[in-house]
């Protein structure tokens, strides 16, 4: 049973690893692509950085795939906007009062009342860069600090 939980969890874990998506494992994906990149962008994207003029693809090899992509119209025309996000989980215990009927050995219904801790878990999900796309370049970065 023991060696079970042993072979599960390390299960786990590669699967959770072989999901992570780093500048390293898109530029392994798909270099002939990074290849063509300027040697400045290059080392960029392998710090995980972007800079403006960076085309989808440098961003996309640099940081990944967004999180959520909107459509702002200006006056310029139609800007692209990608926002990357993070997430804040957190939890906690509020006790809850539970009452239920029963019979005791006399017959007669009585009503007893327990308490139980239920657990509420939260996500809260945050923006931490904005790239707008003009004409397929990055014309703007915003960092945002959670």
């Amino acid at each position: 049973m023991k060696k079970r939980f042993v072979y599960s969890a390390l299960l786990a874990v590669l699967v959770v690893s072989g999901c992570v998506s780093t500048p390293a494992r898109r530029i392994e994906r798909d270099p002939g692509l990074f290849a063509s990149f300027p040697a400045d962008v290059q080392a960029k994207v392998r710090k995980g950085d972007v800079d403006l003029g960076f085309t989808r693809e440098m961003a996309r090899m640099a940081l990944g795939n967004p999180d959520h992509i909107r459509s702002r119209k200006t006056d310029a025309g139609q800007v692209e906007v990608w926002i990357y996000t993070r997430a804040n989980y957190t939890s906690h215990y509020e006790p809850v009062d539970t009452g239920y009927w029963y019979r005791d050995r006399n017959g007669h219904m009585r009503r007893s009342f327990e308490t139980h801790w239920v657990e509420h878990r939260f996500t809260e999900e945050y923006p931490t860069m904005r790239l707008e796309f003009d004409d397929g370049k990055i014309k703007a970065i915003e960092r945002l600090k959670p």
